[in-house]
């Protein structure tokens, strides 16, 4: 069987050959969506790098990505660097990384998060994959996505594989993590303590209550308490943050590109204990 044949005439003999094995899981038309569908990953760390590359070997060319960090020591455990790329920012080290991929990739670079830009920032994009660790840029991005009607996917790294979405027809996304902030405008927001907290702070916590999560996190004694407390940072191995990048990255081809494959809405939790070797679903709320 000859698939060059069906190549898409805007394609270059370099794409076709970085795609070809795609085909069968996809359809020409299907890769045609992917390589021009703007996607922004928010957050370019331990999930949004992973997720970005895997974008880009799929063949998707048409990104915008956004993370005002730079890397640390701590960050080789599990991201995209080297101890060359210390004290680098991510978004310059990965857009050097994905253009060594695939030159053709169009990239839109963004180092912060504000009120004056976020809609700006995610207009004209399809789909938003949010991995940062910060609760006011997150609740801006995601009332954003609401206004814009841009879906949302969001997952964190534990012993469980899955992915929820927040779209119109979802619970709204502060409400999900129990926030008292639905009816605080952003201005007031940043003068309350969220503005100076990390998302790991606020957010995580409500994460490591999944059902299940404490037992696998104390298998050293004490891990789990003073991860919830903020005494420890939020635990991690390489292994367990590229499968849920992974994920993240099925879920935005076949679900939020493809639409194949069924959307979970949050606060919906559909998933897989990986240690177990069980499904798990529940509610969030």
């Amino acid at each position: 069987m000859t698939l060059e044949n069906n190549k898409i005439k805007q394609w270059s003999d370099k794409y076709f050959n970085q795609i070809e094995r795609n085909i069968g899981y996809i359809t020409f038309a299907e890769q045609e969506k992917l390589r021009i569908t703007p996607i922004a990953i928010f957050g370019v760390g331990g999930l949004g790098g992973p997720i970005t590359e895997q974008l880009v070997r799929s063949g998707c060319e048409n990104l915008v990505i956004c993370d005002c960090d730079i890397f640390e020591e701590s960050n080789l455990n599990r991201q995209i660097c080297t101890a060359n790329d210390i004290g680098c920012f991510k978004v310059d080290v990965l857009e050097k990384y994905i253009k060594n991929i695939n030159p053709e990739v169009k990239i839109q670079k963004y180092y912060n998060v504000l009120k004056t830009n976020v809609a700006n920032i995610v207009k004209n994009c399809s789909i938003l994959a949010l991995a940062l660790d910060d609760p006011l840029a997150s609740i801006m991005i995601a009332r954003e996505c609401q206004v814009q009607n841009i879906p949302m996917i969001e997952s964190w790294v534990i012993p469980y594989l899955w992915a929820w979405w927040f779209t119109q027809h979802s619970k709204n996304y502060e409400e999900c993590y129990g926030l008292k902030t639905q009816d605080l405008s952003i201005d007031l927001i940043e003068q309350s303590e969220l503005a100076e907290l990390k998302s790991s702070d606020i957010l995580f916590p409500k994460i490591l209550d999944f059902p299940g999560v404490r037992e696998i996190y104390n298998r050293e004694n004490g891990v789990y308490e003073a991860t919830i407390s903020g005494e420890i940072g939020i635990r991690t191995i390489a292994p367990l943050v590229r499968l849920t990048a992974s994920y993240l990255a099925l879920e935005i081809i076949f679900v939020g590109i493809l639409q194949i494959k069924p959307m979970i809405l949050a606060p919906l939790v559909v998933g897989f204990d990986y240690f177990r070797m069980k499904p798990i679903q529940f509610n969030m709320i």
